[in-house]
């Protein structure tokens, strides 16, 4: 018989912050033993939610109730007391250290009371790896020497050491491949079977719809609906978060041009690119997908002159092109970088200047003296155009939520009234409502004859967006499919080297 008392029950939160109403009055339970997800846009509330769960916030107002007791955690310590544990988009891992040492941190076994017991510790660290299915990993290793998967595993693996029967995760699949978010969703479903309740935060819908027994939205920091997940979908759900209909990708694809804008014909840069051609049309959305590692990052790089170029040849419009950052500018390519907070948006700058940055000559006259009046009116347009959310042009761009940072990218990609985009991952962590308006964005670029190279991780998106997907693998192509005539499980083959291997096969037969 099911037990029907919550876990953990939320009762009139509140929090505030100078000028912002971060949580106005949420009220929601969460059932023991199940996966609730709690979805919203950027700004709707989620993260000061687990920080106040976590007790690294304190509520304004409002009660938690844990396992039946009140819950006010005035620290970490005390959530780790109780029996919480969160694991955010940045491990809190010492990565100079082994993988027992961070995971027995704080609970280290001793012998006699004065040095520490290595061989238990290694015991211990074993047991709890292999409750995980990742007894492949070695004890001593150094976490800094880990994939980013093996990263979160021993950070689920402290979680079990410390007892959890709580565990937030906070958006943890943003930084895995494929093959590392599965391995994550397998530990999930073991930590469930442990008794483990999951409140799990994301802005990935469909993992939503794989994992979640529950889900709770939350938007502008109100408590919109907490429903049984088989009582929504995505278009519901979707409404719910943004407060209006969106419309869907498969309306805004148009067919590109036969007109080539872009040649790459076998380039080589160091480990990354071995004999990777392919051709960019104009108005087309071609996409490129694979495991991290497999040379779609570097690729982008490359074309932009972010990486150099070892070999081969790169032609725009039939002419050869060297790539530099420069050069690209000056030919019409224009490069929104993967890192939005590291390398897309310059956070102590303004609005303004982030949009100018690139066409900075352009806007400059009489011995490079900048013309202000110039550089407000062509910023106003390119936000508008955007529909940017922001106090004012002049505003720091720090202050803006992560989507219209991402949107104050773009604006800045569009002044410089490019001929071919080259978008590093343009929708990641950002949030459904801003997503599809940067799909509308994309799609708006094609129709107006601009080509688009789209670098992704997200397959929804390419089979959404892109005409066609080319599929890296340890750093050549090992695949150009129709969008049309393919899936997700074909494109996940190639990138595996799957499909390769089974194509080189039956060649060899025949």
């Amino acid at each position: 018989m099911e037990n029907k008392a919550p876990f953990l029950r939320i009762e009139h939160l509140s929090r505030s912050y100078p000028g912002v109403q971060a949580l106005a009055d949420v009220s929601f339970d969460v059932k023991r033993g199940q996966l609730h997800a709690l979805v919203g846009e950027n700004g709707a509330g989620k993260s000061t939610l687990i920080k106040i769960l976590a007790g690294a916030l304190e509520q304004d107002e409002g009660t938690m109730w844990l396992n039946g007791q009140p819950y006010q955690p005035r620290n970490p310590h005390d959530a780790l007391q109780s029996g919480v544990s969160t694991i955010y988009q940045v491990f809190n891992l010492l990565p100079d250290r082994s993988i027992k040492h961070n995971i027995l941190l704080g609970k280290e076994s001793l012998r006699h009371g004065l040095w520490l017991d290595l061989k238990e510790m290694t015991r211990q660290t074993k047991e709890v790896l292999s409750r995980l299915d990742a007894g492949h990993l070695d004890p001593e290793m150094l976490v800094g020497d880990l994939k980013v998967g093996e990263q979160q595993i021993v950070e689920i693996a402290k979680a079990l050491l410390n007892a959890s029967e709580l565990l937030i995760m906070d958006e943890p699949t943003a930084a895995l491949n494929q093959v590392e978010v599965q391995a994550l969703f397998s530990n999930i479903k073991r930590l469930k079977q442990h008794g483990v309740t999951i409140l799990y935060v994301s802005h990935r819908l469909e993992e939503i719809f794989e994992l979640a027994d529950r889900v709770t939205v939350l938007r502008d920091g109100q408590h919109i609906i907490t429903a049984p997940i088989e009582e929504v979908n995505e278009r519901s759900l979707v409404v719910h978060m943004i407060g209006r209909e969106v419309s869907s990708l498969a309306s805004i694809q148009t067919q590109p041009a036969a007109q080539e804008v872009l040649r790459v014909d076998k380039i080589f840069s160091g480990k990354w690119l071995k004999d990777v051609s392919f051709s960019l049309h104009a108005g087309e959305i071609l996409a490129v997908a694979g495991l991290a590692g497999s040379g779609k990052t570097e690729l982008g790089k490359v074309l932009f002159g972010d990486l150099p170029l070892e070999n081969g040849g790169i032609f725009v419009r039939g002419k050869p092109f060297r790539p530099s950052p420069g050069n690209a500018i000056r030919k019409g390519i224009i490069y929104l970088p993967e890192d939005r907070k590291k390398d897309g948006v310059i956070q102590g700058l303004s609005v303004k200047r982030n949009i100018s940055l690139s066409i900075l000559p352009r806007l400059s006259k009489f011995l490079g003296i900048l013309d202000l009046a110039e550089e407000k009116k062509v910023a106003l347009e390119e936000a508008q155009a955007l529909d940017i959310k922001m106090p004012g042009i002049d505003s720091n761009a720090s202050t803006l939520s992560g989507g219209n940072q991402q949107k104050v990218a773009l604006a800045r990609c569009l002044a410089v009234d490019p001929e071919i985009f080259i978008l590093m991952e343009p929708t990641q962590g950002i949030d459904v409502g801003v997503k599809f308006e940067i799909y509308q964005f994309i799609a708006e670029q094609s129709q107006q004859g601009r080509a688009i190279l789209l670098i992704s991780s997200e397959l929804t998106e390419i089979l959404g967006l892109a005409h066609r997907v080319l599929v890296m693998h340890e750093g050549r192509i090992a695949a150009d499919l129709d969008v049309r005539q393919t899936g997700e499980d074909e494109i996940l083959s190639y990138a595996l080297g799957v499909a390769s291997a089974e194509k080189s096969a039956s060649i060899s037969v025949m």
